[in-house]
């Protein structure tokens, strides 16, 4: 057996190993089985509801009697307070899973009850959790057979190079459509909130109460929020972002060099939410104790965790802009008698500015998108910060703390949305000017210095 037909082989095996995993996740679990098993008995006893949140809240009604009743007779009190405990919090993720679904708050089809709608969600919750698993399975099977095909076709070199080269071609277009599609459904879901409210009322008002009557939807506070938040990060990860780059990169020994490189790449790792537990339990109580201010998750904390996250891009990437940069210059400066600071200065980074400037801006995107971080340990205030000790509430921690809990198609489920188009802008102007900056001082040979 040659290497073609054991990859052949593993692709196969994979893709039937995803489908099974897929078939075992769609089966019904014990509480779905007994949400079933009670809508079929109130359906055919007759019974009728006008919505279907009410004949959620029936079924689920009956579910826990159920779930109670059978943890009754069971011999291990322990053992069957433990399942039963399970079983409920099972039963409140499929109540929150249905009524986040378009068809909760919509009126039953026509020739359907409510109970029908409720029975059609629970089975399409169970089928929905094998979906990533049978698209897996789908691609590494097609792959599979594509393999095979090219192999039994016995193409010349030019025409398999040709089919590779549109497959390239192929992704990078599926690539730009999807972002496309994300955009499209951004912009759909954000624009209907400005028939309630003008644009420069949403950019510059300063109040945010979505859930007011009628709802008050200035971002102002949020936008200044992010703003502040991704500046004062910056102030802190930049310089110790690019300084950390020229050490590793030209004064560091190798040694040190392989021990800390590793290290720092490490810290780009590290799930972001642990960094907000870090910034919640030890940096917050610090701050509060040393400043003596009224909180420790404030600006100030939310910016400290930001850098913290921001340093490991911004040193990884200004590094390889820094070993980019051509010999010779750094030769020819030494040989015409400058030290080597000043070789650093006046050549090495001037010479990698081009990447530096994609590092920092890098840096700062990833601040201004940043959730969890700005989520746990910013404050959670919807006002403009008059301090860096004042809580703040920057756009990406709205949007991910009040989504779940606005009512689908409202006005403050489109706000959100248009927050997220503000967003996307920063981000994309962002981009505009890293790409301005990179062709600017970009540095080709040692001739353009």
């Amino acid at each position: 057996m040659n290497r073609f037909h054991l990859s052949v082989g593993m692709l196969l095996a994979l893709a039937l190993g995803l489908f099974l995993l897929g078939q075992a996740a769609s089966r019904h679990s014990e509480v779905e089985k007994l949400a079933l098993l009670k809508a079929d008995v109130l359906t055919k006893s007759g019974e009728e509801y006008p919505s279907v949140a009410r004949a959620l809240r029936e079924i689920q009604r009956n579910v826990e009697f159920e779930l109670t009743e059978r943890a009754k007779v069971e011999a291990d009190a322990a053992t069957a307070e433990a399942r039963l405990q399970v079983s409920l919090e099972d039963l409140e993720r499929l109540s929150k899973y249905l009524r986040q679904d378009r068809a909760f708050t919509a009126a039953p089809p026509k020739g359907q009850t409510a109970l029908d709608v409720l029975a059609g969600l629970v089975r399409h919750r169970a089928s929905a959790r094998a979906h990533g698993y049978d698209i897996a399975a789908a691609v590494l099977a097609l792959a599979a057979g594509i393999m095979l095909l090219l192999k039994a076709l016995k193409l010349q070199r030019t025409t398999r190079e040709r089919l590779i080269q549109s497959a390239f071609l192929g992704t990078a277009t599926t690539c730009i459509l999807v972002l496309f599609l994300i955009m499209l459904f951004l912009f759909a879901e954000g624009l209907p909130v400005f028939k309630a409210v003008s644009l420069p009322d949403f950019l510059f008002g300063h109040l945010w109460y979505p859930t007011e009557d009628p709802p008050l939807l200035g971002i102002l506070p949020l936008i200044a929020g992010s703003i502040a938040v991704t500046v004062l990060s910056s102030c802190i990860a930049i310089p110790l972002g690019v300084m950390t780059a020229v050490y590793l990169a030209e004064i560091a020994s190798p040694r040190v060099r392989e021990i800390f490189k590793p290290m720092i790449e490490l810290l780009a790792s590290l799930p972001s939410v642990v960094i907000g537990f870090f910034g919640m339990v030890v940096v917050a109580p610090f701050l509060q104790d040393a400043f003596h201010v009224a909180t420790g998750l404030n600006l100030f904390n939310a910016s400290l965790m930001l850098a913290f996250m921001s340093v490991p891009t911004i040193t990884s990437v200004s590094e390889d802009a820094i070993f980019a940069v051509p010999k010779e210059l750094k030769e020819a400066s030494l040989a015409l008698g400058a030290t080597h600071l000043e070789t650093l200065g006046r050549v090495i980074v001037p010479a990698s500015l081009s990447g530096i400037s994609t590092a920092v801006i890098l840096g700062m995107s990833r601040s201004i998108g940043e959730t969890m971080v700005v989520l746990m340990v910013a404050g959670g205030a919807g006002l403009i910060p008059s301090s860096i000790f004042d809580p703040v509430r920057p756009m990406p921690a709205s949007i991910a703390a009040e989504m779940g809990e606005a009512p689908f198609q409202s006005e403050h489920y489109y706000a959100l949305f248009a927050i997220g188009m503000v967003l996307f802008v920063f981000t994309l102007l962002f981009n505009i000017v890293a790409d301005h900056i990179a062709h600017k001082y970009k540095q080709v040979g040692a001739a353009t210095l």
